[in-house]
């Protein structure tokens, strides 16, 4: 229980390190009720992935084995653009397996 009490006093800090957030971000995390304490734990415990010019950050069933506070978010995936704001967010079990697949760089049209 020693990871989920870092967990709690963890989490009062966390939500408010938050990077920006882009008006889509905020739309979308909305619509798709991924809450503030979701992006902030996908940030903190994710796994950081660097596609197509971007990093999208994941949270794996893996990654929340240790805290089970967590579970609900997983799968919940945060793309954060070059300038360092979070550009959107979604949640897909699935998504890690295809970020994975994406070339390193974008290609030029």
């Amino acid at each position: 229980m020693a990871g989920a009490k870092n967990y709690q006093e963890q989490r009062r800090e966390s939500v408010y390190d938050i990077p920006r957030m882009t008006s889509h971000a905020e739309q979308r995390s909305a619509q798709r009720n991924i809450s503030q304490e979701a992006i902030a734990a996908t940030l903190e415990y994710g796994r950081k992935l660097h596609r197509t010019g971007r990093v999208f950050f994941t949270l794996l069933n893996k990654d929340v084995e240790e805290i089970p506070e967590l579970q609900a978010y997983a799968g919940t995936t945060i793309l954060v653009g070059r300038d360092g704001s979070i550009v959107t967010a979604y949640a897909n079990k699935n998504s890690y397996s295809v970020i994975k697949k994406k070339s390193k760089r974008r290609s030029r049209a």
